[in-house]
């Protein structure tokens, strides 16, 4: 009989200890008022000498004043809990990613619940201010870095390219002119300096690839599906779709070096026959999508194998859009990217589709 008292006694506080403190506070007032109920009324008919219908006087009491002190125990603390349930609600809405929410002021509220609503959203304030500095400091390192690539590319093409542009011409020259004993040691330095000219025009158009520049994000795509089919015998199927326009150069970099960094991770990683690259041009809206046919991966193992994916991420955040990864073993990978345009975005005069 203990022991079953103990295990029932056990359940109960168990069960109590899981639910919220609202319920706990209302069940405690609750039976602290009703044992008063109850006490009180035995206690005044027996000291009267008055024992007649005491069961039922007893019955109505208790069944009154339970009633009475659960009403005014959930009325009263609803309203002292209500901060408590508002900063719940918006501590939900930040771990989903909105972090402009603040929790609203609760009228009739305990100051020490309003000083801690407050102190909050003061958290969030500041929360929000050092996110924006990052985002910032982010772009600032994006934008010198691209500076940077864009200086080195106008160097190789200018300097070392144009020399041996000249030195090709001279030994063609000299190839023209030479004895048969000399054929095949000019035909090395040409073949040699074809070469070196090419590896160098691959480099600068990696670093900055004058077509982003010159004619937008759809001919830059498309020339870099045609580098990776060159480079590593990757076929990529580009398909431009809507009005062909011309982004602000801050969203057609960083789509671009999106695309870049899928397709390089495809062309190393992924064992695929095939990509796709498919930009969208909505109203209001550039949306692309990088996909293969490899072999895929978890998606939270993938994210812990490099800071690839993580820059693909920033870079689609710097501009405000959002970034999607969907891959699974045997399956391929796809990301999704979806930029919100403005109203400055200059549109271009050409549209069509390329497979």
């Amino acid at each position: 009989m203990t022991t079953r008292i103990a295990t029932i006694t056990g359940y109960l506080v168990r069960s109590l200890a899981h639910l919220p403190i609202f319920y706990k506070v209302l069940i405690a007032n609750s039976l602290i008022v009703v044992t008063g109920a109850v006490a009180g009324t035995t206690l005044t008919l027996l000291s009267t000498g008055s024992t007649e219908h005491l069961f039922e006087l007893v019955a109505l009491f208790t069944i009154a004043g339970t009633f009475l002190s659960v009403l005014i125990n959930w009325i009263v603390l609803r309203a002292a809990f209500r901060p408590i349930d508002v900063l719940e609600q918006t501590a939900d809405e930040v771990r989903r990613g909105n972090f402009h929410v603040r929790a609203p002021s609760v009228p009739l509220s305990d100051p020490d619940l309003e000083n801690l609503t407050a102190t909050f959203n003061a958290m969030l304030d500041t929360l929000v201010g050092y996110q924006q500095r990052l985002r910032e400091l982010s772009q600032r390192v994006l934008t010198a870095q691209e500076e940077e690539r864009q200086r080195i590319a106008r160097e190789l093409h200018d300097d070392p390219a144009q020399s041996l542009t000249a030195l090709l011409v001279l030994l063609k020259m000299l190839h023209d002119r030479q004895q048969p004993t000399d054929g095949r040691t000019l035909q090395e330095l040409i073949d040699l300096t074809t070469a070196t000219l090419e590896s160098i025009r691959a480099i600068a158009q990696e670093l900055r690839p004058p077509v982003l520049d010159d004619f937008g994000l759809a001919a830059a795509l498309e020339g870099l599906a045609a580098q990776y089919w060159q480079r590593f015998g990757l076929p990529v199927h580009v398909y431009v779709r809507g009005q062909r326009q011309r982004l602000s150069p801050e969203i057609e970099l960083a789509l671009y070096r999106i695309a870049q960094e899928a397709l390089t991770n495809v062309a190393k990683h992924a064992d695929a026959t095939n990509a796709t690259i498919d930009l969208q041009f909505r109203e209001g809206t550039v949306s692309l999508r990088i996909e293969d046919d490899g072999r895929g991966f978890e998606p939270r193992e993938g994210l812990g194998r490099g800071l690839g994916l993580f820059g693909m991420r920033e870079r689609a955040e710097l501009v405000h859009g959002t970034f999607a990864l969907e891959s699974e073993p045997g399956h391929g990978t796809r990301i999704t990217v979806a930029v919100p345009l403005e109203s400055r975005t200059q549109f271009a005069s050409t549209t069509g589709v390329r497979a």
